[in-house]
């Protein structure tokens, strides 16, 4: 049997025996080699013999596939976010999932594992650093403020208040230094603060007697205001 395919030429001898009256034996052998190179006379060429040993007519796309020592027509295979389109002496394979964006950030460990299009991202990322002041803008009773706590944890408030009622929205003591007396009650003269803040204004009710600019003597029904020179406090 032949291995191979090879070019046979014709035998140069009369195709009967002129000695025996029946096919010469070159013309056999020549018979023989095309009976095996076409199957065994069943009109397919092995694959030993260079053929493909398949009588069928390929479909859209089919391929020839080894199969354990044979060939299997059949169209590629694909999986999850692959397409495969046959036709006329054509393949198409597609990717069908779209792009996946991922982005990281951080100053901390991230890892990606797993095979496409199934991923897992597993981030030990934390915040490093050190805040030094937040600023901010809120509206209180209507009062709109701004400011900035810093990491000592003060804060400092800026901008200019308007429409504000010293009545309904401040509290406390008004200073002198922003227009204030520095003090809110009156007082009887022997329960006077110590002076020695300059501007500061009040009243006595137990005046006897009193004196512009001279220091308020009690024991009296008289009520006078009195003001802080700084050394001592006075009738004015």
């Amino acid at each position: 049997m032949a291995t191979s395919i090879n070019q046979i030429t014709a035998p140069r001898v009369d195709f009967l025996d002129p000695n025996t009256g029946k096919i010469s034996r070159e013309w056999y052998m020549f018979l023989y080699n095309l009976y095996t190179i076409t199957g065994a006379g069943i009109g397919i060429t092995p694959i030993i013999n260079g053929g493909t040993g398949l009588g069928t007519v390929p479909t859209n796309g089919q391929l020839l596939i080894g199969n354990a020592g044979t060939y299997t027509l059949n169209t590629l295979g694909f999986g999850t976010g692959i397409s495969v389109t046959n036709g006329l002496g054509t393949i198409t394979v597609t990717n069908t999932l779209p792009d996946r964006t991922v982005v990281l950030t951080g100053a901390g460990t991230t890892t990606v594992t797993g095979t496409y299009p199934n991923f897992t991202i597993t981030s030990n990322d934390a915040f490093v650093g050190t805040v030094t002041s937040v600023s901010g803008t809120g509206t209180v009773n209507g009062i709109t403020l701004s400011g900035t706590v810093t990491s000592s944890g003060s804060l400092t408030l800026g901008g200019t208040l308007s429409g504000v009622s010293l009545t309904s929205q401040v509290s406390g003591i008004l200073p002198v230094a922003n227009g204030g007396t520095g003090l809110g009650v009156g007082y009887l003269v022997a329960g006077l603060p110590t002076a020695g803040t300059v501007g500061r204004r009040t009243w006595v009710t137990d005046a006897l007697a009193p004196v512009f600019l001279a220091a308020p003597t009690g024991g009296g029904a008289v009520v006078c205001p009195v003001f802080d020179n700084g050394s001592a406090w006075v009738v004015g």
